[in-house]
Formats: structure tokens, sequence, C-alpha cells
């Protein structure tokens, strides 16, 4: 359902974009595989939806031969980067140009779906396309994850304020009062 604006919209695709880009997420490798050939792209818009059943969205932009070959594969699977993952993520972004195989970087697998898996992702969500709700540019699809596989212990990479980025860990002790330091 849309629901129009009652009012025009007073922000500039250059002020959102300057805005947006001071919000960190986690970085990802969306992947799918179809007609024998591997498909993958570097997403940082990625959340969770319901856990019962499981589903997750991911936003596309739908002018990338990845987007195609998902929906005609009807499955993807997102793959969570840890921080030592930030070359792989490079090369899905397109940094080393489109003749690179983007693939040969990295250990893959497969899980249920048939889709690429990063072995060693801090997460990876096998997924079915459930939905695809367009917007614009780009395209939210709704996956409905059928396997999962993580890695405990694992930081995840993060990408903010146009760089990479890594968690701050700060370590917490219980005073004697059970408050935390």
């Amino acid at each position: 359902m849309s629901i129009p604006p009652t009012e025009p919209l007073s922000v500039t695709p250059a002020q959102y974009v300057a805005a947006i880009a001071q919000h960190v997420s986690s970085v990802c490798i969306v992947t799918t595989a179809t007609d024998g050939e591997r498909f993958g792209l570097t997403a940082t818009a990625m959340s969770s939806v319901t856990a019962e059943p499981p589903r997750l969205l991911v936003c596309v932009n739908k002018s990338g031969r990845s987007y195609e070959a998902i929906i005609a594969s009807g499955r993807f699977c997102v793959n969570v980067l840890t921080e030592a993952q930030d070359k792989v993520a490079m090369i899905f972004a397109g940094h080393g140009g489109s003749k690179v195989d983007r693939f040969a970087n990295g250990d893959w697998t497969k899980l249920s779906t048939g889709a690429p898996v990063l072995i060693g992702a801090a997460a990876s969500f096998d997924c079915r396309l459930g939905q695809v709700v367009d917007q614009s540019t780009h395209a939210v699809l709704i996956g409905d994850v059928v396997s999962t596989t993580h890695q405990v212990g694992q930081d995840t990479l993060l990408y903010g304020a146009r760089r990479f980025r890594q968690l701050r860990k700060i370590f917490m002790g219980a005073s004697a009062g059970g408050e935390y330091l």
C-alpha cells in the first residue's frame, strides 16, 4: 500500500544521501546463481522482518545484473561479512572492474537453495524470494530464510560515513552492587 504525500517533499536527493551516509550498517554480500552462473553484490540495506516465519529483507539496485539474476532464480543468500572480509566487500562493490571474477575471492559453498554461501561469513541467510516491492531505483527483496550458518565470536564489518568501520570493543564489568561500570 502506498500513501500519497500530503505536501511536497522538501529534502533533495543530495541532502538525503549526505544524511543517510552517517547511518552505520553491517556489510553484506548478496548472491545468487542461475543457468550455471554466479552473481553477487555488496549491500548494506538488510534487516530482519520476522522470526516466525524466518524472513529478512534486502534492498537491491534494479540496474545491476545481480538483481535480474535474483528475480530469474527466485533465490538469494545474504552473507554478513566479518571485519577481516573487507577485500571481498570491495570486489563485490565493483572495485577491481567488471571483468574480475568476484567469486575468486573467498571460499564458497552452497546450502539449501544453491545460492553461493561465503565460508567464514559472520552469518549467512539462504533464502527463497518471497516478495519484491518496487521502490524507484531499488527493490526491496523479502526472503523466506530456509537455512543459515553463523560464526560465534566474529565481529561484523560495518559501513558508515562512506568508509568501512569496526566495532569499538568496550568491556564492562559489574560492580559489587550489580551496576555496570
